[in-house]
């Protein structure tokens, strides 16, 4: 679908990417009320690059998202689709975003879809988002320790662990436990000891975990911050799989999203290992 355009001459690489092996991703709104002052901004993020560079549109509208969507499915077998956004100077956070997008694109093609946005102010926004065809939410805590959270999400981390909290309960209630999840960023700071236990509370919530190693992205205040180890992935891997198998979700069942794509992390490869203590 990489050689097409719209009727205005959009390319449609420039509307959606293909990520991992079948997934289509998009990001709607290729800005952020953040991102262009670096005290408030998540200090690893690129979301404006790809703008500046002239390969992507700064607002994709539903009708282009549906378009492209229905020729990723019909052309290159994509199976799910993923919606991000950066967040919007508004109290919903992007969800009406994600909800009018959703709807253009389930009326034009049956495919799966995972929005992510930051939690709304008022928890109505889960409900209607559901109703218009988003089938799991994504909203991603990144890190989790406070100090490591007031140093790497400056602005972000205005909404406290416990907001989080929250909004979690509020939106496996509407989606159902196991899709519902949140990215935690490994090595930025945070311990093994305290991914493993917010991954633990998550569980408990009926929301997945999705641990993912930190990798750094050239021209941003983190380019030269280093990837944890081997030795570090590997035990918060194995501690948090454990959780995972003695729960009742999974990466697997998740209608769409990262986490069932599971590119950019080992961690479903761990969660479906026999379990050495076995």
């Amino acid at each position: 679908f990489y050689g097409l355009s719209t009727a205005d001459g959009t390319s449609y690489k420039a509307i959606a990417l293909l990520h991992g092996r079948d997934v289509l991703a998009t990001t709607l709104l290729q800005t952020c009320i953040r991102f262009r002052d670096r005290s408030q901004s998540c200090q690893f993020c690129a979301i404006e690059q790809s703008l500046e560079d002239g390969r992507t549109v700064v607002r994709k509208t539903p009708a282009q998202v549906a378009e492209v969507a229905e020729a990723a499915v019909r052309l290159d077998g994509v199976r799910q689709l993923v919606m991000t956004t950066g967040t919007p100077n508004s109290d919903d956070r992007g969800a009406r975003l994600m909800a009018e997008t959703a709807a253009a694109v389930k009326a034009k093609v049956a495919i799966p879809i995972q929005g992510q946005c930051e939690p709304p102010d008022d928890p109505i926004w889960y409900q209607r988002m559901k109703e218009a065809g988003i089938d799991s939410l994504g909203m991603h805590l990144e890190v989790v320790e406070p100090e490591v959270r007031r140093r790497i999400l400056p602005g972000k981390a205005e909404l406290t662990l416990e907001r989080y909290y929250e909004a979690f309960e509020q939106a496996v209630a509407v989606f159902g436990r196991g899709q519902v999840s949140t990215y935690l960023l490994a090595g930025l700071g945070d311990s093994a000891e305290s991914l493993i236990a917010c991954s633990q509370r998550l569980i408990e919530i009926g929301v997945y975990p999705f641990v993912v190693p930190f990798v750094p992205i050239a021209g941003t205040p983190l380019q030269h911050h280093p990837a944890p180890s081997t030795d570090f992935m590997v035990g918060v891997y194995g501690a948090v799989a454990a959780l995972l198998r003695a729960s009742d979700i999974s990466a697997e069942a998740m209608a769409a999203g990262c986490a069932k794509c599971g590119a950019c992390s080992a961690l479903s490869l761990f969660e479906t290992a026999p379990d050495p203590k076995a």
